[in-house]
């Protein structure tokens, strides 16, 4: 089964979004609830997702 959910977060630093977007799939994932998991970050400079390394604010890798 698949669920999409739409966010919108305070104003925040687009690196503590990510953390808490990670932190919260692991945890439905290590409790079995889930198999795999996405998200995109929607930032006035791109796109970042689970995948993408930040500094600063910036896509580094």
């Amino acid at each position: 089964m698949k669920a999409i959910v739409e966010i919108e977060f305070k104003d925040l630093p687009v690196e503590k979004i990510q953390k808490i977007l990670v932190e919260i799939l692991h945890a439905l994932k290590v409790s079995e609830y889930i198999e795999n998991s996405k998200f995109q970050i929607f930032t006035p400079d791109g796109v970042v997702t689970e995948k993408c390394i930040l500094e600063a604010s910036k896509v580094i890798a």
